[in-house]
């Protein structure tokens, strides 16, 4: 069960009847140890000079808000994974161990996830002589097109396997590149055991396939309300995309999901929170901070997204472009590759922007119609469209009965819009889009 901390889940392997009494004292046991799930980073040590590398502990012990290393372990690497875990634990780090075939990510082939869990059989109990941990199956099994009902038979069926070793909670990595949440969301009331976490990748090149558009809230809030514990097993804002990644992390951190930043060391690209990269220097004395780790480091610490206005473009007004080379450069209040201060329209001054309203796709792009879901919203109100000046683009009646409501997208030239759902002389919700 869920137990509200910051960026903690508590879950309790014993004592069920228990639990529905007791819930706000639920704990994890794993192999007789309590266990919290803590905020961290992940490491990917198994690449280079054949995982004997310097991890770089010194440097990790000044970031007192890395409690947590969840490692990827490729499985012709089980030797030396051993000594990776020891390393961590014996320096108070919590560990959080996945299997993770680079030949394997995104597939959907039950076999290759029967492997990991014998895989999972047939090397733990080495792997946790020093002390238990926690297991991820796999990383990233399962691609955009498996279906609810093949993704949960394939677990049902490999997670037995694993419970010949290991009675912890088990973390499950989303589909689609732990991406599609509508999948496992609509998978957990088939999972036949509870014990486990769903786990999602959010990067800006998150996408949401089946709606056509980038992932956002309303994908996270929906997971989370099939009842399966969450947490975030990857983020990162290098690469190309649209997803938010920066709001999204921040959702899951006041949702209380534990989070962890990519990458310590051992990203076969740019996202290293620390060089020289092992790639280079696998066994280098002293490491260094990149750019990233302070990114990291914040999110890990809860510190909200744009706490400060990129100098660059300060006299900018909000809603107006923004030269930052990025694809979508509006300046708003929740796009971190363009978040500059400037005047903005009292009207639209609220801290109320809840996930009830879902509007998609954002950007519009091409698209010819603009889709306005109201997912918790069943009372009638009045919605209004507003241009970043405040000038009113477009307003309607919401019904009691409506549920989503299609607009014509050639009403709006380029730039940011404010839609607005007020009923009676309640706070409205707001949300941003993008033309």
């Amino acid at each position: 069960m869920q137990k509200l901390h910051f960026g903690k889940i508590i879950i309790n392997q014993h004592l069920h009847f228990l639990l529905l009494i007791l819930l706000s004292f639920s704990f994890a046991i794993v192999n007789g140890q309590e266990y919290e799930i803590k905020n961290g980073v992940n490491i990917q040590a198994s690449y280079y000079n054949r995982g004997v590398v310097n991890m770089g502990w010194d440097l990790m012990e000044a970031y007192p808000e890395i409690e947590a290393v969840r490692i990827e372990i490729e499985p012709y690497r089980s030797a030396q994974a051993r000594t990776w875990i020891r390393e961590a634990q014996d320096k108070n780090y919590q560990v959080i161990a996945t299997y993770h075939n680079s030949q394997q990510l995104g597939s959907n082939k039950i076999e290759d996830l029967i492997e990991a869990a014998k895989w999972w059989r047939n090397n733990y109990n080495v792997l946790s002589s020093n002390s238990p941990f926690i297991i991820n199956i796999m990383n990233e099994w399962g691609n955009h097109s498996i279906t609810p009902e093949e993704y949960a038979a394939a677990y049902n069926e490999v997670i037995p396997i694993i419970r010949e070793v290991y009675d912890g909670p088990l973390i499950v990595d989303v589909p689609g590149f732990g991406q599609a949440t509508k999948i496992a969301a609509d998978a957990f009331a088939l999972f036949h055991d509870k014990k486990i976490i769903f786990s999602v990748h959010i990067y800006t090149s998150a996408f949401n396939v089946e709606k056509n558009r980038w992932l956002n809230e309303a994908d996270l809030s929906y997971l989370a309300t099939a009842g399966a514990k969450c947490m975030v097993g990857e983020f990162c804002d290098a690469g190309r995309g649209g997803a938010d990644w920066c709001s999204l992390v921040d959702y899951c951190y006041q949702n209380n999901w534990p989070i962890f930043g990519w990458a310590w060391n051992g990203d076969g690209g740019t996202m290293n929170m620390i060089e020289p990269h092992w790639r280079n220097q696998p066994l280098a004395t002293s490491f260094n901070p990149t750019p990233l780790m302070d990114r990291i480091i914040n999110k890990l610490a809860g510190v909200p997204c744009f706490t400060q206005a990129n100098k660059n473009c300060t006299n900018e007004l909000i809603g107006s472009p923004c030269n930052d080379n990025n694809a979508y450069t509006i300046n708003d209040r929740y796009n971190e590759n363009c978040h500059c201060t400037g005047n903005f329209t009292n009207f639209l001054q609220t801290a109320n922007t809840e996930s009830s309203l879902f509007i998609y796709p954002n950007p519009i792009g091409n698209n010819s119609q603009l889709f306005i879901e109201f997912i918790k919203i069943s009372q009638q109100g009045q919605v209004s469209i507003y241009n970043s000046l405040g000038v009113l683009i477009y307003s309607f009646t919401k019904r009691t009965t409506d549920q989503n409501i299609i607009i014509d997208a050639s009403l709006f030239e380029n730039g940011l819009y404010w839609v607005v759902f007020q009923s009676g002389e309640k706070n409205q919700i707001t949300k941003a889009f993008i033309k």
